[in-house]
């Protein structure tokens, strides 16, 4: 279970304006095989959502908890419980505002040709080989995600 909110929520890192529209592809190493879907990006100054409406469920990132929602039920999940979902918080919340630097404890930022890429330290690497993503002034011109086990994540803004 962690490990597939892990990486939905990672996938949800390029935060860059009100309402994003994005494809995601998540290559998955063991079945040889991707799974694709879209979703949807809401950014408010109190909070950040994350839905996919084809499957009926959202993530929503408050200031005191994530609220992980799905058809039939409602998930409160305190940052202080889990060190991970928090890291993956400060994650979105500094590429959104453009702050990469307030990741500095998690990851070493790399900049060459447009590309930035996070390396992460100890504690992460061992879920994360690597993050790298461009942006063309406000729009995420990808974001792809290369965990350890070979399985990635690669995300599109579409609009």
């Amino acid at each position: 279970m962690f490990k597939v909110l892990f990486l939905f929520l990672f996938s949800t890192i390029f935060l860059f304006s009100n309402e994003i529209e994005f494809k995601e592809e998540k290559y998955i190493d063991a079945l040889n095989t991707s799974v694709y879907r879209n979703g949807i990006l809401n950014i408010n100054k109190d909070f950040i959502k994350v839905a996919y409406p084809q499957q009926d469920k959202s993530f929503t990132f408050t200031k005191e908890n994530i609220i992980e929602k799905n058809a039939k039920k409602e998930n409160i999940i305190t940052y202080e419980d889990n060190l991970d979902l928090t890291i993956f918080s400060k994650i979105i919340e500094s590429i959104y505002t453009n702050k990469v630097e307030n990741i500095k404890e998690y990851f070493d930022i790399k900049k060459s040709n447009k590309v930035t890429t996070l390396l992460p330290n100890e504690y992460v690497a061992n879920v994360i080989d690597k993050i790298e993503y461009q942006k063309i002034d406000s729009k995420l011109k990808f974001l792809k995600i290369y965990f350890t086990n070979n399985d990635w994540i690669n995300i599109v803004q579409t609009q």
